[in-house]
């Protein structure tokens, strides 16, 4: 008679059974999904706070390792010590509790204006205090899912590690979509609504997930905490090492590479996107691409970045992209292929990732926090490609198919250490939070520069053609010399307002050029984020335009949209906007929000100029649709760039003025290119800007 009943029984087991593995891997994607989508969406949202800076992505991917380390311990201990229900039930309040008190993400209250110093350890305390609790609860549930998982009698069931690969694709589709879909599509404020959706659906997940793993045949038979066998010290070390190289080297990576360009999630995520698709790639049952081609393939990529460091190649901006990304992808696959064969069984899953993360702290902690702090120049990354090498296999292998392989890496490590040595010694470098500043002496020492990445930033003449000395007033080069755009458009904006100026602000430093467009009885004061900068302008040992122009400057240090905030309204007469990371024009100065700041700041005659010279971004657009929403009048001019000139040390900048309408912007400017309309670009505020669009406008054909 009870025949039925178990036969009943048998087909709800088999259907939970067919339901079991669709419902862990779409819930493991939709948390690793949600789980790198909050990371250039809050960082975005960071970015205004420190002028645009690179290193607040690399504050920002230190803090999101530690948390996800955090999580994963959490994702331990629940597993080591409570049933599968007991566990659920916590993990479940906890998701509760964010959705009652963190949602949805925004800044939170007490961080408006960050300080001149310890700006990691207040960003630090800034993403903890705004997500921390959000990034730790779905950080847990990779680990925890695939624990689960493990116990509930499926088929896949022994090896688990599958949803490892599952979970990194959600990651790098994240990663992937945010630059070309989401950010230029949707304002902050909406990203953030759609991801509080999204963990609500996470929690429906997280709930059936439990659900099936405690009602499944096993789970009914075994619930109670897992055990697992000792692990040996060596080899806890072993991983910890492989996962810190390459963890490392995606910071120092996406720091140099955003350095050149924008610091913003397209070159956040293409590093982080790629770094995730290696762990994709090594953990799948038959990867595809072999780990003896990752090995081959390292040794020839170190061979190239040697060269160009001997030899100080200038391959430009895309050949360097693609061997910095390539240097990045296949050290990772070496490392990660090494974790995914020294993988232990399911029982020490959570144990592993544990010690994965650990490594990956220690990583981004050197590379981002350490290294500032240890190295004048961008030591860490060179290093990291040492480290790289010693991951291989054949230092840790005596077979004799691996010793030539080890031998070749070996003098690549030995070559590589000794370049490192000579990179640490100099001492014309000064680093600081906001980057690596190089002053240096070009064309046989008749000029010296400084140099943010690949960018001058300004030049000085020490010596005449014929090797004599320069004295007197110095002259100002590069962008700022006379005849130039910058030059012009000021002296064009000084003649309309009867021949003075009065008070002038001109926000960025560089190495004080614009110190000699001062006019006496005007009053001029300089911005700028990074007391670095200034240390470098005012030693005339390094440059002498201040102390030769404007010897009692006065400087206001901090970000320029939160300090000119703090000047009165309707004073100004005219406003510089100068400010460069390396090539990259911090994009929250080009916004709406900041033309509305300008405009109060201006007296009803006042301008702003704005030097928008750029390798990588078609700005002039973005300038004109963004004042055009602002009901503002710009002009643009068309910059000649001469050999002769570049020969000089002379380069003509791109420039805008905008103005309120009917304002005279003086005789220079009123011949250069009035824009009339928005034109098809779409303005950029603070929770939009299409970095993506600037870029291909640059690279399509004129």
């Amino acid at each position: 008679m009870e025949a039925p009943v178990v036969q009943a029984d048998v087909d709800v087991g088999a259907r939970r059974m067919s339901a079991m593995l669709p419902v862990y891997i779409g819930t493991i994607f939709l948390s690793a999904f949600l789980l790198f989508g909050i990371q250039p969406m809050f960082a975005k949202m960071v970015l205004p706070k420190l002028g645009g800076s690179p290193a607040v992505w690399s504050t920002a991917m230190v803090f999101f390792q530690a948390i996800l380390l955090a999580g994963y311990a959490y994702a331990h201990w629940l597993v080591s010590r409570f049933s599968v229900r007991r566990a659920a039930l916590i993990h479940i309040a906890l998701m509760i509790v964010v959705v009652a008190t963190s949602l949805p993400i925004g800044i939170a209250a007490g961080f408006e204006r960050p300080p001149q110093q310890g700006e990691f350890a207040w960003l630090l305390l800034l993403f903890a205090a705004s997500v921390g609790l959000p990034f730790f609860a779905v950080s847990a549930n990779g680990p925890l899912l695939q624990a689960w998982f493990a116990r509930t009698g499926h088929a896949h069931a022994r090896d688990p590690y599958f949803l490892y690969a599952a979970s990194n694709i959600g990651s790098f589709l994240a990663l992937l979509a945010y630059p070309f879909a989401v950010e230029p599509a949707l304002r902050l404020a909406t990203q953030a609504s759609a991801w509080a959706w999204g963990f609500g659906l996470l929690l429906a997940g997280i709930t059936a997930c439990a659900g099936l793993c405690v009602g499944s045949v096993a789970g009914t038979r075994d619930t109670a905490p897992l055990m697992a066998e000792p692990i040996p010290a060596g080899r806890k070390l072993h991983w910890l090492f492989l996962a810190f190289v390459p963890s490392g080297l995606l910071v120092a990576v996406t720091a140099h590479i955003s350095t050149d360009v924008a610091a913003g999630p397209l070159l956040w995520v293409a590093p982080l996107a790629l770094f995730l698709l290696t762990f994709v790639i090594v953990f799948q049952r038959k990867p595809l691409l072999r780990h003896g081609w990752m090995l081959n393939v390292q040794l020839l990529l170190v061979l190239c970045y040697m060269a160009s460091m001997v030899f100080n190649l200038r391959l430009g901006w895309g050949s360097e992209l693609v061997l910095h990304l390539s240097i990045l992808s296949v050290t990772a696959m070496v490392a990660h292929g090494e974790l995914a064969r020294l993988r232990p069984s399911a029982a020490e899953l959570t144990s592993f990732y544990l010690w994965m993360s650990f490594g990956g702290v220690l990583g981004g902690v050197f590379a981002a926090l350490l290294a500032p702090l240890l190295f004048n120049s961008v030591a860490e990354y060179p290093l990291l490609v040492v480290a790289g090498m010693l991951c291989r296999p054949g230092f840790t292998s005596v077979r004799p198919s691996r010793r030539q392989g080890a031998a070749l890496a070996c003098l690549a490590v030995v070559a590589m250490t000794a370049l490192i040595v000579r990179e640490t010694t100099r001492t014309d470098m000064v680093r600081s939070f906001f980057g690596v500043h190089r002053i240096s002496e070009m064309q046989a020492g008749r000029f010296r520069v400084l140099s943010h990445g690949s960018t001058i930033h300004g030049a000085q003449r020490l010596r005449q053609d014929d090797g004599t000395p320069v004295s007197g007033r110095p002259e100002p080069l590069t962008y700022y010399f006379t005849g130039g755009g910058i030059a012009d458009g000021i002296d064009s904006v000084r003649q309309a307002r009867g021949g003075t100026l009065g008070a002038v602000a001109a926000i960025g430093v560089g190495t004080g050029s614009l110190a000699c467009q001062a006019r006496t009885g005007e009053d001029w004061h300089f911005y700028e984020i990074d007391p670095a900068v200034i240390g470098i302008a005012t030693d005339p040992a390094r440059f002498s335009f201040f102390s030769a122009c404007a010897p009692k400057p006065t400087f206001v240090i901090g970000d320029a949209r939160l300090t000119l905030g703090d000047a009165s309204n309707g004073s100004l007469d005219l406003i510089v906007v100068d400010a460069f990371s390396s090539d990259a024009i911090p994009v929250h100065l080009l916004t709406s929000e900041a033309l509305a700041l300008y405009m109060r700041k201006l007296k009803p005659d006042g301008a702003v100029l704005l030097h928008i010279s750029n390798r990588n971004m078609e700005l002039q657009s973005v300038v004109r649709a963004t004042a055009a929403g602002q009901g503002l009048t710009t002009w643009i001019n068309s910059p000649v760039r001469t050999e002769a000139d570049l020969q000089a040390m002379k380069t003509a900048p791109s420039v805008a003025v905008v103005t309120r309408p009917g304002v005279d912007p003086g005789p220079a400017v009123i011949t250069w290119k009035q824009q009339v309309g928005p034109g098809t670009t779409r303005p950029w505020s603070d929770d939009y800007a299409d970095i993506v669009g600037a870029i291909w406008r640059q690279l399509s054909p004129k």
